[in-house]
């Protein structure tokens, strides 16, 4: 259990009101594990020292910087002494943030090991050769299509063109492209 530090918990309250632009569209694309099913928290205390975003399961922290950050020297020895603990830091500018989104997520993705949601943790009854609770992940079948939802009551039926079909943009809560 963590240790009641009111001071310290009112510092990360503070951050979380005052968060940056640059926190806050980052904080939208990492919360409720939406980034490979991971899930991150903000301001979180890691020693002495306040995580912008950390993922704990997996000891990264991401870091958003603005200008008062260049060639820091306190940076440099937190940095080392989380690497001591054995976390992982990523810094971004907040310019990167702001023009490429793109290549800030798909560097923190690179970071992270395989996604959870993929593993199938929790199955007691997951062996090699079984699909995962989704149907995806190890030991999917990936030659399966997708059983089709049945129509809607008030909408046309969708086109018989597989090809068509296959162009149009995926179905509204099948999670992801059609095959």
């Amino acid at each position: 259990m963590r240790s009641v530090d009111a001071t310290g918990t009112r510092l990360r309250r503070r951050l979380r009101r005052d968060q940056t632009d640059p926190e806050r569209i980052l904080w939208y694309r990492l919360r409720g594990r939406r980034l490979a099913g991971f899930k991150f928290v903000r301001q979180d205390s890691v020693g002495r020292y306040v995580a912008d975003f950390a993922c704990r399961e997996v000891k990264l922290i991401v870091e958003l910087d603005g200008s008062q950050h260049a060639d820091s020297a306190h940076d440099r020895v937190r940095d080392a002494w989380l690497a001591e603990q054995g976390y992982r830091v990523l810094r971004f500018w907040n310019a990167d943030v702001m023009t490429n989104m793109n290549s800030v997520l798909d560097t923190i993705v690179a970071a992270l090991p395989p996604s959870p949601c993929l593993r199938g943790e929790g199955r007691g009854d997951l062996v090699v050769g079984a699909a995962s609770p989704k149907g995806e992940g190890e030991g999917a079948s990936p030659g399966e299509p997708d059983p089709l939802p049945p129509p809607h009551p008030r909408l046309p039926p969708r086109s018989a063109d597989d090809e068509v079909d296959r162009a149009l943009s995926p179905r509204a809560g099948r999670g992801g492209a059609h095959p």
